[in-house]
């Protein structure tokens, strides 16, 4: 398979007013061309961090300390700004958790779609631009589309803000896109229709998806592989079948006690939820051996001796603890 992202040693901190904390530490992975990768942690992992990097989307306190993120070979970090304007939107495309703060309130939905479209097309005609956004409105799933268009980002629903979203993110015919907690602010029935709508856009353009989420059961619906990210590196990562029935690392083993037992919900049982103690750091600048220590229900003095390397336990499954859950 070919990798159609790759990011090396990855580094990135963020400028405070108490100083330069690091967010991201070393971090490493790769996304193959065609396939589904889930993203996955707690809020202040850094999964978020690590998304919008790939398109350089930080905020302007952010700081690439050292690293490098490539896609299809060329590295997108030492582009200047014309050319990564180029990539974004058309080559690469993110769909963001809150659609309403992501539209403009006072243009259009249809205008902002045609938008995203004349950007990197900018001689299009007045009739193909109408009758492209007309078309992909309606592939996905927003209702009468001659009439929708002329709506307002307020007089639409959550769930069709995010199709038009999903609509901007796909217009351009992207080859990678990235969805930052797509379902998170939608009912179940809703995110539900979202996570299939993905699926189906993955078929029909071919895409390559990264999937960033907190929560290892909407993963699941979508993704082939899943990166666990805790405290600003990756703990552990696999095939989803892999890390579903055999977790390595106590985090990821916690985060999947979360999800509720499918049974008790179809027998109205109470669910047998495991929460995860304490709260992840501010930040991980000084600190002493595993950063779950202090969450961790199977730690050991050694754990405090360093911090542990990321170790194949099995082919293709590694993880970042010295007392894998083998």
């Amino acid at each position: 398979m070919v990798n159609l992202l790759q990011a090396s040693n990855l580094t990135i901190s963020y400028k405070t007013a108490d100083g330069e904390h690091k967010v991201l530490d070393n971090v490493s992975f790769f996304i193959g061309k065609g396939e589904s990768v889930g993203l996955v942690g707690e809020s202040g992992s850094g999964k978020t961090t690590l998304g919008l990097s790939v398109l350089r989307l930080l905020p302007s306190n952010a700081v690439y300390n050292a690293g490098s993120i490539r896609y299809n070979g060329s590295d997108l970090l030492a582009m200047d700004e014309k050319s990564i304007s180029r990539v974004r939107g058309k080559d690469i495309s993110v769909v963001f958790q809150d659609p309403l703060a992501s539209l403009d309130p006072l243009f259009t939905v249809g205008y902002q779609i045609a938008e995203s479209v004349t950007a990197h097309r900018p001689d299009i005609g007045k009739a193909g631009l109408e009758e492209i956004v007309e078309s992909i409105m309606g592939d996905v799933g927003l209702p009468e589309p001659s009439r929708t268009k002329q709506l307002y980002p307020h007089e639409l629903s959550g769930g069709m803000r995010q199709r038009v979203m999903i609509a901007i993110a796909l217009v351009n015919n992207p080859s990678l896109l990235i969805a930052d907690e797509p379902t998170t602010a939608l009912d179940v029935t809703i995110q539900a229709q979202i996570m299939d709508l993905l699926k189906r856009a993955k078929q029909e353009y071919n895409l390559t998806i990264l999937l960033i989420t907190h929560d290892l059961g909407v993963a699941f619906e979508l993704v082939d592989r899943l990166i666990i990210m805790y405290g600003g590196v990756i703990v552990e990562q696999g095939s989803k079948q892999e890390i579903f029935s055999r977790p390595y690392h106590p985090y990821t083993k916690a985060l999947l006690m979360a999800i509720p037992e499918l049974m008790d919900i179809a027998q109205h049982a109470p669910p047998r939820l495991s929460a995860i103690p304490g709260s992840v750091r501010a930040h991980y600048d000084d600190y002493e051996g595993c950063r779950f220590y202090d969450r961790c229900t199977y730690r050991t003095k050694e754990c405090l001796d360093k911090e542990p390397d990321l170790t194949e336990y099995s082919p293709g499954h590694p993880a970042r603890c010295i007392h894998p859950l083998l």
